[in-house]
């Protein structure tokens, strides 16, 4: 159960733990700025990666915040100033859904964010680095109806200085996405391929989460649910030009892409290995001389493994998947590509003329 500490709750907590006197600011609010790292919503790879978006005012998230109270020990993580507090866009401003929560008039305060505020969430002060964790995470099977965990934390913050706390929330998850084209070389043969399922095979998607001392960088354990992704769906003919089969034959997935987000895990290569089933066909076609028939739908796998860094996906990591598919091969013309290599040089030394007498040295 979340709860919500009301703004006298949240004074007489920190002034039981002070030994001084705890003064706060009447009338400045605790708000906030909060950003979404450019992946969510973001199909096409620009280049323009860590790239900021507004986060969404229709969206809320939820604060776990620490005020250094000056007591001589450093930031008092055993009395929060902010306690799994939902925050929601309201008039202009993102602050606490309920009630009012105000900076200390000195001292600093660190901030840990996460979203949805509907996952179990505990801040764990037991171990080092303190941070936010994360239990029982369900990202969802279904493409297009999945959750996007994000977290965020922004460490001594005075609120002299800094009037909005400027909240920069990273993925947990990997993304997962993929491209397809036609990848014949003879002219003749374009157009004839089309494209009609993509899968992704037992990809994972439940978990623990423990951030780390790298924001978006945590662990992730008790990792089981595996589920099959199909991200393409339909018939396409492709095209030359690579593209994300944008042509209306996707399935409604996150932000109308063919995305998806799987938890960060290895990629083996024994048992329920991860791979990707392409499906597609082939129209009757000529060439050569010869009249080939329709090939019915055929579906080839590939194993994943072998085809990312280190086999293994990471958080807040986007994977595209690259898709050609040739008509070159069987039915590929017998051509030539001549070259003649240059001349193996050996250097010949030693023969010295004596030339005064015409004769070798």
């Amino acid at each position: 159960m979340k709860k919500v500490i009301l703004f006298a709750t949240a004074i007489a907590a920190l002034v039981s733990c002070a030994k001084s006197e705890v003064i706060m600011e009447e009338g400045s609010p605790i708000s906030f700025s909060p950003n979404a790292l450019k992946t969510k919503a973001l199909i096409l790879p620009d280049g323009n990666a860590g790239t900021q978006q507004d986060f969404p005012t229709t969206e809320s998230f939820n604060v776990f915040a620490f005020a250094d109270i000056n007591d001589g020990n450093g930031t008092n993580y055993a009395t929060p100033l902010m306690n799994d507090v939902n925050i929601s866009y309201q008039n202009g401003d993102w602050k606490a859904t309920t009630g009012t929560y105000l900076w200390p008039a000195v001292g600093t305060v660190d901030f840990y964010a996460y979203y949805p505020g509907s996952l179990n969430a505990t801040f764990d002060t037991a171990n080092e680095p303190k941070g936010v964790s994360l239990t029982g995470i369900e990202l969802g099977t279904t493409v297009g109806n999945q959750i996007d965990p994000l977290v965020a934390n922004i460490l001594a913050q005075i609120s002299t200085n800094k009037p909005k706390v400027s909240l920069v929330f990273k993925h947990i998850t990997s993304q997962i996405a993929v491209t397809a084209f036609d990848a014949t070389t003879t002219a003749s043969l374009k157009g004839k391929i089309s494209i009609e399922k993509v899968v992704f095979k037992n990809m994972k998607t439940s978990g623990d989460y423990r951030e780390g001392t790298t924001t978006g960088k945590g662990q992730w354990t008790n990792i089981n649910t595996k589920a099959d992704f199909t991200s393409f769906l339909g018939s396409e003919v492709l095209a030359e030009t690579e593209s994300y089969l944008s042509d209306g034959g996707f399935i409604a997935a996150i932000d109308n892409s063919a995305a998806f987000v799987v938890v960060p895990t290895d990629i083996v290569n024994t048992g329920d290995v991860q791979a990707l089933e392409v499906s597609y066909s082939i129209a009757a076609y000529s060439i050569n001389g010869f009249d080939y028939p329709a090939t019915p739908t055929q579906t080839v796998t590939i194993p994943l493994y072998g085809k990312v860094t280190a086999n293994k996906f990471q958080c807040g990591k986007r994977y595209v998947f690259h898709l050609g598919i040739s008509l070159d091969g069987a039915n590929n013309e017998i051509m030539f590509s001549p070259k003649v290599e240059g001349w193996e040089t050996e250097d010949i030394s030693g023969i010295t003329i004596d030339a005064v007498n015409a004769t070798l040295l």
